[in-house]
Order: C-alpha cells, then structure tokens, then sequence
C-alpha cells in the first residue's frame, strides 16, 4: 500500500481492528497469562508498541519486562536464560519475524499469545494462541501495522485487568482523525525546519518513549537521516552536548519536561518539533504539532501520527519515495507458509 494512503487510511483501519480484537480477546481464556510476571517479545517497531505496553501494565501494579526476541534467543544459547517471565506476548506484524519466532520455542508451552496482523503466517505454529489485528493492508514502512498493534495491546491490557474499555478506545479513530487533519500544514511547516539537518535526535519519556522510539525508526526508514533516541532526563545527562544549529534537529514527544526542554533548544538555536497534548506557544525556530488529551495507550497512538505525516512531508522535500528498503537483510523473516 502506498505510504500517504496507508496513513490517511488509519482511523478506519483502527476502528476495524479494535472491533475484531476486542471479540477474540473476549473469547480467550486468559487466565494464563494474568498470573506472574509477563513478558513482551518481537522485534523492530513491535518493540516500541511493548514498551506502551509494559509502561500501562506496571501502573496497573504488574511487573512484566520487554525483550527483544533475539536477546531471548542469544541468552539460551549461552545456556543464561532461565526465563524472565510466567507468560508471555509474541509480537509480529507480519507473522515472520524470525527472532521472534525462535524466542517463542524456547519458553513453556501453554502461556505463549501471539498477535500478528497474518494469523495463519509462520509465527501460529509457534504460539498456543493467537490474536488477530485484522488491519488490512500496510505500507512498506509500517504505519497501520504500529498503530493496530499498539491499540490491541492496549485492549490486551484492558482485558486483564477486566476493564471493557480503560483507554476510550470507541474515541480513538475520531481522535486519530482529527489530529491528521489538524496537523497536516504543521507537518509540512516542520519539515521545512528539519529541512538542513544531518541529524535528529528524538526525546521522549514514560508512556511518550513508545512514540520517540519508533520515530527515530520511521523517520530513519522514511528520510534517511540518521535518528538517536533517548529517554527524556537522561538526554539531560550528556547526550544532548553535540547538538549544533547548523546541523543537529530534535524531536521531542510529550507534556511534561520535553516542553521546557523543547523551549531551551529552540532559543539556542536548534530547530525544534514538539509534539505534546500541551497549549504550547511556537516561537523561532520551534514548531507545536499538537495531539489530544488522551489516556496512555490511545495517546501513544495519536503521538506517532504527526510523526508519521512529518515524515512523509520530509521524504518529498528529499526526492525520496517512501516505498522500499535500500538495504535487504535475508536472515530476518523466516519463509512464508504455502
């Protein structure tokens, strides 16, 4: 699917597939994984929508951790891995992520759910359930594909806590509506100020690292410009110190202390986007793209979407269609089922 299409076609993709996950999750017996320590794997964007997950289940009071499937796989073959987690969650899109794959046969059978938007891919074998997104088609740069998972995961937390509807989930695709029809002309004011960077730096903290993390991914997919991502107070710590206004931007994403933080790059000169909830007044060198005020999963969604009309923005200031990968890896998906 085409990129701007794919993008524009979100809120209908999001009301779609939280109807069809809702239902699965109802039909499940989640007992397994309501017990212990849980545990989220995958690999690439996935794993930016686990920390969104394990950020909303440790303010519910459980202890989960989100791990890379190939950090699983690298600690079992060194004979370390006993196991961080009593159940766990298996994340792939696409059903072929080969690192996660492997994780999911080296834990214990009966507690092992994927989600994957290619219910039966490769990954169905290797689970003892799945959910489904249902999101339809995706770009080659994943946007649909992030925006439903990070959506069932919420539903996913929501449904062991026992809650219908903990996030307003019904409001999302409206919301997520709005904020790409607001954030439109922003998109291609803040482009147009990131246009001469080398380099971005992207900020975030809490529930808002989700969103950080996986622009610095998009943005690097999409542009071609080299990203960093950073938590916000330890981007207060050193990693900001070669930061120039001739050839370093930041992306910061939140509310609280990205906002001052923001405020500060701006006046030295750095070319600065904000993307927050907060009324925020834009100044030289400093661009608000505004997201609503919303709970901390359904807000991680709204946070990517100026990112992501951001960075189409900048791919056609570039000259670049945002369509494919210029450097293929063969070892990360495994074979598709015939």
């Amino acid at each position: 699917m085409d990129y701007y299409e794919a993008v524009a076609g979100q809120p209908s993709a999001l009301e779609r597939s939280a109807a069809a996950v809702r239902t699965q999750l109802h039909e499940l017996d989640l007992d397994a994984w309501r017990q212990g320590t849980f545990g989220v794997v995958s690999m690439g964007a996935s794993t930016h929508a686990g920390n969104a997950l394990v950020f909303r289940l440790a303010r519910d009071g459980r202890r989960s951790v989100n791990l890379a499937g190939s950090d699983v796989f690298a600690l079992a073959r060194a004979g370390l891995f006993a196991g961080p987690a009593d159940s766990y969650l298996f994340i792939s899109e696409g059903g072929r992520s080969r690192e996660t794959i492997a994780a999911a046969d080296l834990v214990p059978v009966g507690a092992r759910l994927g989600l994957t938007n290619v219910p039966d891919g490769p990954m169905a074998e290797h689970v003892d359930a799945i959910v489904a997104l249902e999101a339809g088609e995706d770009s080659r740069v994943y946007t649909v594909g992030y925006t439903t998972t990070l959506q069932a995961c919420g539903l996913f937390a929501d449904a062991l806590a026992g809650r219908d509807d903990g996030d307003d989930w019904h409001r999302l695709p409206e919301l997520a509506s709005r904020t790409l029809d607001r954030q439109a002309s922003s998109a291609a004011e803040a482009a147009a100020v990131f246009a001469l960077a080398e380099s971005i730096d992207v900020v975030g903290a809490a529930g808002s690292y989700a969103a950080a993390a996986e622009a610095a991914l998009l943005l690097r997919e999409s542009t071609r410009i080299c990203t960093s991502t950073y938590e916000t107070y330890q981007y207060l710590h050193g990693p900001m110190e070669p930061l120039r206004p001739s050839a370093n931007a930041c992306l910061l994403i939140g509310h609280g202390r990205e906002v001052s933080l923001a405020q500060y790059l701006a006046r030295a000169g750095i070319p600065t986007v904000l993307v927050t909830p907060a009324a925020v007044d834009e100044e030289d060198n400093l661009v608000v793209m505004m997201v609503p005020q919303a709970p901390t999963m359904s807000r991680a969604v709204l946070e990517i979407l100026p990112v992501q009309l951001l960075a189409g923005e900048m791919a056609r200031l570039r000259g670049l269609g945002i369509d494919g990968f210029l450097h293929h890896q063969d070892d990360t998906k495994v074979p598709a089922r015939t």
